[in-house]
Formats: C-alpha cells, structure tokens, sequence
C-alpha cells in the first residue's frame, strides 16, 4: 500500500541537500542563501545548527552501519512542511527527516548494541561539539578574540540544546529510546547536556 502524500520520504543523497537547505531556510529565509549569513560574527547559530544536524544524522546512520544495520537519512514531505511554517515564529521546529534503521532478522545482542550506539551517537556528537567549541571559546575571550568568543558560545550553545532536546524522553526523540534501553545511561546523558547548555548559556 502506498503511502500518502504527507508521508512520501525521499532517500539519500537528494534528502541531505533538502534537510540542509530546509533546516537554513526555516531558521533564516531567503537570507539562508546568502554567503554572508554563514561567515558573519553572528552566525554561530545558523552554523552551529546546520553543522550539529549533519553530523548528528551522519553518525546515527554510520554507527547503525557499522553493526550491520540498513540506516539511511531520508526527508518526508511533512517534516518539511512543519519545519517551514515554523520559519516566522520565535520558536523553529526544525525536523525535515530523520535517520530510519532497519534490522532485518532476529534481534541478537550485537544488533541490540548498535541500535542503542546508534540512538546514543546523536546527541553524543552534539554535546562533544558544545564542549570543544565552549573551551575554544574560553580560550578566545582569554586571548582578547571577543567576536570569535562570541561565535564560539553562540555555537556551544545551540549544540547542547539540540542534545537536551532529543535527549527529552518523548516518542519519536532519541530520549525516548534510550530511556527504554537503560534509565541510567539516559539520566547521565540528559545531566551532561543541561550541564553544558547552562554553561553555554552564562558565558
């Protein structure tokens, strides 16, 4: 049975360049397809985001592929259309697609493992790019380089929240799976990203 129009996924490589392109738009309109929006002093967001979204859904689908899992990205017309109405508001939603991992046979221990390494490496990647960009950040305000600090913290900042919200224990988010795959190892991972978008957000 097909599926209907609002559902139709498109698959890689057309959906990144569509989850790129959608994610810079809703965040900045047309102003997304000007050079100048992502080499500003102030642009540490839009980047920050385009960036933390890439590699976020990159490592989902690398660390899937690597226990031999089927992951692909792929784009779906509602996600696309909920993203863009979202463009005039003060608060985005942001979800253009998702990384789809398909286990095919019985589920053994290793496949259990890389579903919930999988799960765990997106929002990991987020944080890691919070922390390295705040003590980069650090350093720049130490050193005199204001405008870079201020990239850097704007950066930071944007990453530990997109790992606080999909570290949130709500279907579809990747919180939601974790918690069901151990409640210890969500509670930390949730912890370390409240910690780093605090952090991010009194420098």
């Amino acid at each position: 049975m097909s599926r209907p129009w609002y559902a139709k996924e498109l698959g890689e490589p057309l959906s990144w360049v569509i989850g790129v392109l959608v994610t810079a738009v809703t965040l900045e309109g047309l102003q997304a397809f000007s050079l100048s929006a992502y080499v500003s002093t102030k642009s540490g967001v839009l980047v920050g985001v385009v960036v933390g979204m890439v590699l976020h859904e990159l490592m989902h689908r690398n660390v899937a592929r690597r226990y031999g899992l089927s992951s692909r990205y792929v784009v779906n017309t509602l996600g696309v259309i909920v993203s863009l109405l979202t463009l005039p508001l003060p608060f985005k939603i942001i979800a253009p697609g998702y990384t789809s991992v398909y286990v095919f046979g019985p589920v053994s221990p290793r496949t259990r493992r890389g579903l919930l390494e999988s799960v765990v490496a997106g929002p990991s990647i987020n944080m890691l790019l919070s922390f390295l960009a705040l003590v980069a950040g650090v350093i720049a305000r130490v050193g005199g380089a204001y405008e870079a600090y201020q990239w850097l913290v704007e950066f930071a900042w944007v990453n530990a929240y997109l790992a606080f919200f999909n570290l949130l224990p709500l279907p579809p988010l990747d919180g939601s799976k974790v918690f069901r795959f151990s409640v210890v190892l969500w509670a930390v991972l949730f912890v370390i990203s409240i910690v780093l978008l605090i952090i991010a957000l009194l420098l």
